[in-house]
């Protein structure tokens, strides 16, 4: 026969082990959740760096819409892009600065035995 103390002893040993399996797990489970609101906080503060850099975004397109309605910017964008001026004005294209200077070097051209010439004849 089983003794009553023997069988008692035995009965709290298990209840020990039983016990200490619960902790074992709460602790794995309290340390997982931990972790888990840990790596949430870190999303939370990425998404609001990210709100921000969209905020300043959204705030610059605001201004450029505001620049774009204005009269003044489409009368430019007009007179830019479409090449339309209002009536009774007059339009004077210059020619552009690399081609008057190519004309300019084309005039000033003198060979090197004229320049010598020149300078010896003096």
């Amino acid at each position: 026969m089983v003794n009553k103390s023997t069988r008692s002893k035995h009965e709290k040993g298990w209840y020990r082990v039983l016990i200490l399996v619960i902790i074992w797990l709460l602790i794995i489970s309290l340390t997982r959740d931990v972790w888990q609101i840990r790596t949430g906080f870190g999303r939370i503060g990425e998404a609001n760096r990210r709100l921000e850099i969209e905020k300043k975004k959204n705030e610059d397109l605001k201004e450029k819409l505001g620049i774009v309605m204005t009269d003044d910017y489409k009368e430019k964008i007009i007179r830019e892009k479409l090449n339309m001026q209002k009536e009774g004005e007059v339009l004077v294209v210059m020619p552009d600065k690399a081609f008057a200077q190519e004309e300019v070097r084309l005039v000033k051209f003198v060979p090197n035995w004229r320049k010598w010439w020149n300078l010896l004849s003096m």
